[in-house]
């Protein structure tokens, strides 16, 4: 069975009650999410126009090293139902199969660094039902790997995420959809002794549901988050030598989504 993912662009107001306040949010340009290709054509979503100050561009001269396998899981989660009118968007073009739930995603990160001892990352992940049948029991898992992982532990990591990396299981009705507000957290102690001097993270997401029939559905994807530079195309890597949050940030699609 199919399931679909866009990764569209959200200009979604982030509802957070952790430590940072609103400034922490409008030092950098916004820059919209990078899509994936659908494979049924879906609308653009509309995205709202923020003044803010310029970010603070940093240069990477160095090369990016290898970094030692590790997962980071879930250090702050929130789960919350969307808008009417921004479901509609992800949803806009009709589920390629009939009479069963149709996923789709939409993933932005909103702010990526380090701390003295984690790197982290923020996103909003959106999952909007688009078929004609309620999708439940869905179980959203998102984690954070400190490189790219080998076919094989990355089917373990999804079939047995980190301790944490779920969110209880949810009902999601057509045309309805949830956002998950999560900061990703990994601890640059379980990334080696000769850390790099920067390093380019991946956000696993993946979005499982009962289907009428006693099967599972499923979508997933990863995807790659880097700084956008100031000029040109493509990320930068996130420097693990200073600590330092950034506002100007983006994401591509790393490697093939699944869906089953």
């Amino acid at each position: 069975m199919l399931a679909i993912i866009l990764v569209g662009a959200f200009a979604l107001r982030r509802r957070r009650t952790d430590a940072y306040d609103e400034s922490d949010y409008v030092d950098g340009a916004y820059v919209e999410p990078v899509a994936a290709a659908p494979m049924v054509e879906a609308a653009p979503l509309p995205v709202a126009a923020i003044e803010r100050e310029e970010p603070e561009y940093v240069s990477r001269s160095e090369a990016v090293a290898d970094v030692e396998p590790a997962v980071g899981a879930l250090e702050d989660l929130e789960v919350a139902s969307v808008p009417a009118d921004e479901v509609a968007e992800l949803t806009a073009a009709a589920a390629p199969v009939a009479e069963r739930p149709w996923l789709e995603f939409a993933m932005r990160p909103v702010r990526a660094g380090t701390n003295v001892d984690e790197a982290l990352v923020e996103i909003e992940l959106t999952v909007g039902n688009s078929g004609s049948v309620a999708a439940e029991d869905v179980r959203i898992s998102t984690f954070l790997l400190s490189s790219d992982a080998d076919g094989s532990e990355m089917e373990r990591l999804l079939v047995d995420p980190p301790a944490d990396a779920s969110t209880d299981p949810v009902t999601i009705q057509p045309g309805e959809g949830k956002r998950i507000d999560a900061t990703l957290a990994l601890l640059k102690s379980e990334m080696g002794e000769n850390l790099p001097e920067s390093f380019r993270p991946i956000v696993v997401a993946d979005a499982r549901y009962t289907l009428a029939d006693g099967s599972e559905g499923r979508t997933s994807a990863s995807f790659t988050v880097g700084v956008t530079p100031e000029e040109g195309e493509g990320l930068e890597p996130i420097e693990l030598s200073r600590a330092a949050m950034h506002d100007n940030v983006g994401a591509e699609l790393h490697g093939e989504p699944v869906r089953a």
